[in-house]
């Protein structure tokens, strides 16, 4: 009997709620830019953040968008998978006017094989009616909204010109949760100013705001990223492989059970990833740090249940 994995994997979740493979297609929809770049937080973007808006890498970049969504849901209707979710990656999509992005989000399911909608957020950027369109979208298919946190402190994000304080990512979740959305936390271990210590109690505060799943990658450097020059000076460290599967085990530890592991590494093409060169390598990263979790003996929750409060009987 093949024994449970250590983590909680979306790919998991998705094949037992559809009877199949279920696979993501990141997509640029045209939804607008990023007030981190507009002048409305800031300019430049994210640190770490590359001219595309971190949107799709591969050879239908720059193709329309729902022709990309069309010939997803075909490749996988003809390999046999259950479906595919529409992933609004690029920039800011919950930046775009409400009628822009409830627009999109029903086009995408007019397509074919289409079963549900990933949408990305900034925490500053869920106004009233962007609520009120995810929730209407929430209520035709599975929608979860991926919520850019990265780090828990302050002074990390105005170093990599964030934008933003924690305190919005927590009235965001909030906010979320209280209109019944899924929410997926995004973290990046390794950024300049959290060091390991200070990377777990971010990994704690994002369990402590009980999201639906969590994504984790290591910083990364991309062509053209704000980043890349002071990397080229020597002035970015980088993590090992080795650094990361421990970072990423102490997150997987931290998690509730229940959390969906929508990610645990961020690949990106040759020509665009500059450095580590480990991050390439997909199946590597998760090996590492199944290995790590092995070499534990734990797995995802173990530290959360250990320090969850007991109930007591009334």
């Amino acid at each position: 009997m093949t024994p449970p994995a250590p983590w909680n994997r979306l790919s998991a979740h998705l094949a037992a709620r559809f009877g199949g493979r279920v696979r993501k297609v990141a997509l640029d929809a045209g939804l607008g830019t990023c007030p981190n770049r507009d002048g409305t937080a800031g300019h430049g973007g994210c640190a770490w953040c590359d001219p595309g808006g971190s949107g799709p890498d591969g050879p239908e970049r720059g193709l329309p968008w729902e022709e990309v969504l069309r010939t997803a849901a075909a490749v996988a209707a003809r390999r046999g998978e259950t479906g595919v979710v529409a992933y609004f990656q690029a920039y800011t999509p919950t930046y775009a006017p409400p009628a822009a992005l409830e627009a999109a989000g029903s086009r995408a399911l007019a397509v074919p094989g289409v079963v549900g909608l990933a949408v990305g957020a900034r925490p500053d950027c869920l106004s009233a009616g962007t609520l009120n369109v995810l929730q209407a979208l929430a209520e035709r298919t599975l929608l979860w909204v991926e919520l850019g946190m990265q780090s828990a402190h302050d002074d990390v994000l105005r170093g990599t010109n964030r934008g933003h304080n924690h305190a919005a990512t927590v009235r965001a979740a909030a906010s979320l949760r209280k209109r019944g959305l899924r929410t997926v936390l995004h973290l990046i271990a390794g950024l300049p100013g959290e060091a390991p210590e200070r990377a777990r109690d971010s990994f704690s505060e994002a369990a402590r705001l009980s999201p639906w799943g969590v994504k984790l990658h290591p910083l990364h450097i991309v062509s053209g990223a704000p980043l890349e020059e002071s990397w080229r000076r020597g002035a970015v460290p980088l993590l090992s492989l080795e650094e990361y599967a421990r970072l990423a085990a102490d997150l997987l530890e931290r998690l509730p059970p229940e959390t969906l592991v929508h990610r645990l590494t961020g690949e990106r093409p040759a020509g665009i990833l500059l450095a580590p060169s480990w991050c390439a390598g997909k199946r590597g990263v998760l090996a590492a740090v199944a290995e790590e979790i092995s070499r534990r003996g734990t797995r995802q929750g173990s530290r959360w249940l250990a320090e969850s409060p007991e109930e007591t009987a009334p």
